[in-house]
């Protein structure tokens, strides 16, 4: 039985189908890869974001799906991608070179703890207007965090989703005594809950009117208690934490929010001054001055010295040997350097160690659920 790939090209996304001679245009499997731009520090990555796989349930277990998954990473290898992305059932992608590096938090608060928060702002729900001044305080309150993707001024102007595919969400913008927007947050347009799915503002102080108000549509909806989709080192989370909440953060293994690099040389180029930034601030003098990165999809050797970072191809001393999506884990901070060293399926030499700990800090990277895709 013959087969064919077909990938549809669109805006920012690409449509990979499966065909079979016997059925003609229709496919059996398929999947989209959406354009996209994941921050890391104050740099962004080219990241292919895998979605909307599916395969006929006729035609599931003939290993479709693999022919689908593999043409689709040599798609983004020959198309100049850095990394690729997708959220995912458990124990599958792993097969493709994709690991977890994303955490899940949940911020529960009692409705009777958020009623300590005091009203102050003019809220009203937002409008495609507002879109600017959104983005806006969404690239201020995320500046400094790892995993947020870029919005685009003039194509983005809505939240897609809720906390959950299928599951709309309403944006609120609150307003300032002279009109100006300080402060936005997204919820589901769901009944009986009040779930919060992202929220920014342009000062730390204003995010307790913003719980107010969640506090207030809560009660309004009959909810009985307020939940939050935020990671737990946000200042909305500190607001939190100082009221009285239960905060829950789910690190999972092989699925859900996943990661794999798919160009390890233009991933490195784009973080150079991420990597340079870090190493300035660490003012650690007693670092090598060359690091090999070994993985399976090729190697790359940091140099640095007085004029800067650079790259080379000759293999140092000092090297970690680590697959891609170990080195992944690293870039995005979800797993900590000394964590990595442990690894059974890491080796290394040389002094490397206090150099992973300034490069890779450990964080809380986190893609808003809007986003997801």
């Amino acid at each position: 039985m013959g087969s064919e790939i077909r990938v549809t090209d669109s805006a920012r996304s690409h449509r990979v189908e499966l065909l079979l001679d016997e059925l003609g245009e229709s496919p059996v499997s398929w999947l989209t890869i959406n354009d996209l731009e994941v921050k890391v520090g104050k740099a962004f990555l080219k990241m292919g974001g895998i979605g909307g796989v599916g395969t006929l349930e006729e035609h599931r277990m003939k290993g479709y799906s693999r022919k689908v998954m593999e043409f689709s990473i040599e798609y983004m290898v020959r198309n100049g991608y850095d990394v690729s992305m997708l959220f995912g059932i458990p124990d599958y992608y792993f097969r493709w070179g994709y690991a977890s590096t994303l955490p899940n938090c949940k911020i529960t608060m009692p409705l009777r703890n958020a009623e300590r928060a005091r009203p102050g702002l003019n809220a009203r729900p937002m409008v495609k207007e507002d879109a600017p001044a959104v983005l806006e305080i969404y690239e201020f309150t995320n500046e400094d965090r790892t995993g947020p993707l870029k919005r685009y001024r003039g194509e983005w102007f809505r939240f897609r989703k809720g906390s959950w595919w299928g599951i709309p969400a309403d944006g609120t913008v609150f307003e300032d005594e002279s009109g100006r927007i300080v402060a936005y947050c997204a919820a589901d347009r769901w009944p009986r809950v009040m779930r919060i799915t992202e929220v920014g503002a342009v000062d730390a102080a204003l995010y307790e009117h913003v719980l107010r108000f969640a506090c207030d549509n809560a009660l309004q909806k009959k909810a009985t208690e307020l939940e939050v989709y935020a990671p737990f080192d946000h200042p909305f989370a500190e607001l939190c934490k100082s009221l009285g909440c239960t905060i829950s953060i789910d690190y999972p293994y092989a699925s859900d929010g996943m990661g794999r690099i798919i160009n390890l040389k233009s991933t490195f180029e784009k973080l150079a001054p991420v990597f340079e930034d870090r190493l300035k601030n660490a003012c650690v003098k007693e670092l090598p001055s060359h690091i090999s990165f070994k993985t399976d999809i090729g190697f790359i050797t940091l140099e640095v010295s007085d004029s800067g970072l650079s790259f080379s191809e000759a293999l140092s001393e000092n090297w970690i040997g680590l697959p891609q999506w170990v080195l992944m884990q690293l870039i995005l901070g979800y797993r900590h350097p000394g964590n990595i060293l442990v690894d059974q399926a890491v080796k290394h030499e040389g002094r490397v160690e206090k150099a992973l700990e300034i490069l890779f800090p450990a964080g809380n990277p986190h893609i808003w659920h809007s986003d997801w895709f």
